[in-house]
């Protein structure tokens, strides 16, 4: 997994047919202090998050697992929603 900010949405006019009704999320990776790294992703929302938000992806195969994703064209589903990090 990797853990992610919501820093925007993707719009597409057209795409594949799998795809419709997917919210298409920009998300930008973080370390474990939440400081952005230079790489982003598109991602699917399965959750219904907001641009702000932490969450946690899951990319290739393991992305297609979640109920509305099986079958689907996707390579990066948001899968969880982060509240805090407890470090040791």
């Amino acid at each position: 997994m990797k853990m992610v900010k919501v820093v925007g949405s993707v719009v597409t006019t057209i795409k594949e047919k799998s795809l419709s009704g997917f919210k298409l999320l920009l998300v930008q990776s973080v370390d474990v202090d939440l400081k952005e790294k230079n790489e982003y992703f598109v991602a699917v929302d399965t959750i219904g998050l907001g641009e702000g938000e932490i969450a946690l992806m899951v990319t290739g195969s393991t992305a297609k697992r979640t109920d509305i994703t099986k079958g689907k064209s996707v390579d990066g589903s948001l899968v969880a929603k982060v509240e805090r990090i407890d470090l040791s």
